[in-house]
């Protein structure tokens, strides 16, 4: 019994030390509008392979967009596997 179990807590233990912050991260100004900065290395990756599917400029680890451009890419995120935070005027959220 406890050989079976063993593997099932090391897949929670990885997932939990995947989840030390977000892969995405989302924020508004008036100045520059949407952002989505690109934090983790996993995330790099899948914009490379996705990003260009979405209404928006590449600008190094930054990506500008507009708000259906910003829910668009987090559900594909969460689709994948990547966690986005959205800071935003009153509070933080994450997705």
């Amino acid at each position: 019994m406890v050989d079976s179990s063993l593997p099932r807590l090391h897949r929670l233990e990885t997932r939990e030390q995947r989840r030390l912050g977000p892969d995405l991260r989302v924020t508004y100004s008036k100045s520059s509008g949407w952002e989505i900065e690109i934090v983790s290395r996993q995330a790099y990756d899948w914009a490379q392979r996705h990003a260009d599917s979405f209404p928006f400029d590449k600008d190094g680890n930054r990506i500008r967009t507009n708000r259906t451009g910003v829910n668009l890419l987090v559900h594909d995120a969460r689709s994948n596997g990547l966690e986005t935070e959205y800071i935003g005027p009153r509070r933080v959220l994450t997705f």
